[in-house]
């Protein structure tokens, strides 16, 4: 695979992604509702690795479809759960909390170009990238030992998404956990067993990417797409919104690890 093939490829990628934006912030404008990127972002990434990798490039038949068809199943399940869980709600307080800002001296529109939808956008370029270059290579011929390896991670990270978010529906439906904090199965060992799954899934897909060479661009994907959720729109936002609104919340945190799965602390 050449250097103008990569390009070529991540170029028609970029492109991809583009689109996906500005449809969605021009969405968001019509629906005032920019929480709408969040329901439908992994959709993003495939189909920027479909168009850049498949379409553009020249894949080889079982890493293109191994690498589409885990990146599609995550998609699927993701966008079904999330689009079914926020139907009616609205938009998120966190983007509700950004119409307030002016220190910026932008119309909100823009700032929420600039600070949702281009933001999430460039990260989730960044994060097909070593799938776009993997699922474009014509070699090598045969999925090699990163592929098997891949797999399992990323594995490991859909058991523990959806069923951490199986078990968190569950809880919420019954009417005598209201006001209560989940931390029972997956969720007495982490705090955010969804948030762990889906960080462990994007690494699992970069390491069933490395069989190809120039798969090794795209790790500044995984990497920033980790430091995303770590910092700044996942679990720190999440923690503090709970521990101001949810009874016991702060006790929960304090017993349970908030990333990687281990036993609760024991309280003295």
């Amino acid at each position: 695979m050449s250097p103008a093939d990569v390009l070529a490829s991540l170029g028609a990628g970029l492109a991809v992604t583009a689109v996906w934006v500005v449809l969605l912030w021009l969405i968001g404008i019509v629906r005032r509702d920019v929480s709408v990127i969040d329901a439908v972002f992994s959709l993003i990434v495939v189909s920027t690795v479909v168009v850049g990798g498949v379409v553009v490039g020249d894949p080889y038949g079982p890493r293109a479809v191994l690498i589409v068809g885990l990146l599609g199943l995550w998609s699927a399940r993701l966008t079904a759960y999330l689009t079914w869980r926020k139907w009616g709600e609205g938009e998120d307080p966190r983007y509700t909390r950004l119409r307030s800002w002016t220190a910026e001296g932008l119309p909100f529109h823009l700032l929420a170009l600039r600070r949702v939808f281009g933001l999430q956008g460039a990260v989730l370029y960044l994060l097909s990238v070593p799938a776009v270059v993997a699922v474009a290579s014509p070699t090598p011929t045969r999925l090699g030992p990163w592929s098997v390896a891949g797999t399992l991670v990323w594995a490991v990270g859909f058991v523990f998404e959806s069923v951490g978010d199986h078990q968190l529906v569950r809880f919420r439906r019954d009417p005598a956990n209201r006001g209560r904090v989940l931390d029972t199965g997956l969720w007495r060992y982490t705090a955010h067993p969804n948030y762990f799954g889906e960080i462990v899934m994007a690494w699992g897909v970069f390491l069933a990417c490395l069989d190809v060479r120039w798969a090794l661009l795209g790790v500044p994907g995984p990497v920033l797409y980790t430091r995303l959720i770590l910092t700044t729109t996942g679990t720190p936002t999440l923690e503090k919104r709970l521990r101001r609104t949810r009874p016991g919340y702060a006790e929960y945190l304090e017993r349970t690890s908030s990333f990687w799965p281990r036993p609760p602390r024991r309280r003295d």
